[in-house]
């Protein structure tokens, strides 16, 4: 993943080019602002995300080339597995939580309320219900595996650092 200097995951806004619409739909669950791409075209995606002060995510060289060469922010994910990329996008400082902020679909914040005990939101525009149910869990759960990773991660990082000019196996040697 290439992370611009100027990253920033708090208040940032993001455009996820198609490849990425899966992403982004988990992000808005996870309180991003992740707009969908206005057009299919990397230079129309580079103007959308010029106009609307956005960072692009993208898994295409070509689109990150060319925001490269316009000072576009944008974030080069690798994977095409949904729990890489949101590993790749909690390396750059996303957290791992759900916080529904924004509808999946049309990326509209959502309005927040109370039905039969039940915390609920409700988009304002396309009118789609989410809830914590069965799915809610087991979304959690995917975060929680990732957020594990990140740890197990950490935990290598600082053997290895500790083991600094002795020859290490890794993790597991």
């Amino acid at each position: 993943m290439t992370i611009p200097d100027t990253f920033q995951p708090s208040g940032q806004r993001f455009v996820v080019d198609l490849m990425l619409m899966r992403l982004g739909r988990w992000l808005r669950l996870m309180g991003q602002d992740v707009a969908n791409p206005g057009a299919e075209s990397d230079w129309e995606i580079i103007e959308q995300a010029e106009r609307e002060h956005r960072t692009v995510i993208t898994r295409d060289r070509r689109l990150w080339q060319s925001c490269l060469k316009t000072d576009q922010p944008c974030i080069l994910i690798f994977s095409s597995q949904i729990e890489e990329q949101l590993l790749e996008m909690a390396g750059a400082g996303l957290p791992l939580l759900l916080d529904p902020r924004r509808c999946t679909l049309c990326n509209e914040p959502l309005k927040q309320m109370t039905e039969d005990g039940r915390e609920q939101w409700r988009c304002r525009i396309c009118d789609k219900l989410y809830w914590r149910g069965s799915h809610w869990r087991k979304m959690e759960q995917i975060l929680e595996k990732v957020g594990g990773r990140i740890e197990e991660d950490r935990a290598c990082w600082q053997k290895n650092e500790k083991h600094n000019g002795e020859q290490s196996n890794g993790c597991n040697g």
